[in-house]
């Protein structure tokens, strides 16, 4: 009777080892495969992939000189933008000071700006603020 229930605890251990096993399997694919669907996919032009090292290099290297050069571009781009946007800035103050009377203070922020630096939008403003100033005086 001992070896009957020797048998039965070997049974359920070794069955025991195979469920885990099976589900470690089952969780390791789903777990693969999530993380197959979370990479970020990379472009891969079908070329280079077939050819060398060097044509490899050769594609990288024009895409870096791409990238650099827009880049450079978004740079100089956005450094406009801020001057831009600091010009806007001082003629809005200019404006509210010319609304609440201030003059002086909206000349001296007019004196700030560079007129030929304005946009067309921008020097409409600055007409308008120094044409308000002028018949106040």
């Amino acid at each position: 009777m001992a070896d009957k229930n020797n048998n039965k605890s070997l049974f359920i251990y070794t069955s025991l080892i195979f469920i885990v096993a099976v589900l470690l399997i089952i969780l390791s694919f789903f777990g693969q495969t999530n993380l197959k669907k979370n990479q970020p996919s990379v472009e891969v032009n079908e070329d280079a992939v077939n050819s060398g090292i060097t044509e490899r290099a050769a594609v990288l290297s024009e895409e870096n000189k791409n990238l650099i050069e827009e880049n450079s571009k978004l740079t100089t781009e956005l450094a406009e933008l801020r001057e831009k946007q600091t010009m806007n800035d001082i003629l809005l103050s200019a404006n509210g000071y010319f609304s609440l009377g201030n003059n002086s203070k909206a000349l001296e922020m007019l004196n700030a700006v560079i007129y030929d630096e304005l946009s067309v939008d921008q020097k409409i403003i600055y007409d308008n603020i120094k044409k308000g100033i002028s018949e106040a005086e």
